[in-house]
């Protein structure tokens, strides 16, 4: 029950990750509501996953561990600052609180983690799905080869979707301003933004198997010596 609570707690972040990214699509106030939803989530996600913070200091470190650690870290940095900059510039849900002469700045902060925090997000859902990719890859081999034909597809046109909406320069800090197109379907602007996720889930899948093989190798290596 736990774990199924968990699953469905994650796939709420995401849907909701997709409509907070679509910013003036969706209007401010409810940008604010689905922030807010997302953060109490991320809460509610800690605390059920506790067990790895008391477990930081045990055990041994190695390559996959200080990987999964580090982003896991700056995910958690960045999904803090988000909400904390968001509400320093609200216009809607906390106008109660007093108002700070850094809104401006806010607001940089706002899109840049934002636009990173997107990308990390994806590479954390990636790393936890080596597990489900091997077991489909052992179990069927021929839906293992569909499965991952029609992820790669996604990925490489997540590449194009990646550069087309200005990914780069928003995470670089290079554009200061989030552009929408108003008169774009909608489904347009979701599909760009799904496949950019599926690109750095594929990633962080990839980027864990390849650390997986290394140590491996370097667990043979130490057996022959």
């Amino acid at each position: 029950m736990k774990k199924k609570t968990r699953i469905i707690i994650d796939i709420a972040m995401i849907c909701l990750l997709m409509m907070l990214m679509s910013y003036s699509l969706i209007g401010e106030k409810l940008h604010e509501i689905i922030g807010t939803a997302i953060f109490i989530l991320f809460i509610v996600h800690h605390v059920m996953n506790r067990k790895w913070y008391t477990a930081l200091l045990k055990g041994k470190w190695t390559s996959l561990r200080i990987f999964q650690t580090g982003l896991n870290l700056l995910l958690t940095v960045l999904m803090i600052l988000q909400p904390v900059s968001g509400i320093l510039m609200s216009k809607h849900l906390y106008t109660f609180l007093p108002v700070l002469p850094i809104s401006a700045k806010a607001r940089e902060i706002h899109m840049l983690f934002a636009y990173w925090g997107f990308v990390l997000m994806g590479i954390h859902i990636g790393i936890h799905l080596t597990g489900p990719v091997d077991r489909l890859k052992r179990n069927s081999k021929g839906m293992w080869i569909t499965v991952i034909s029609i992820i790669t597809a996604i990925s490489i046109y997540g590449v194009f979707a990646f550069i087309k909406r200005g990914f780069p320069g928003y995470m670089f800090m290079k554009t200061m301003f989030a552009f929408f197109d108003y008169n774009e379907p909608r489904i347009y602007f979701f599909a760009d933004y799904m496949a950019v996720m599926v690109l750095f889930v594929m990633a962080g899948t990839l980027a864990w198997t390849f650390l997986s093989i290394l140590e491996k190798n370097r667990g043979n290596i130490g057996n022959e010596n």
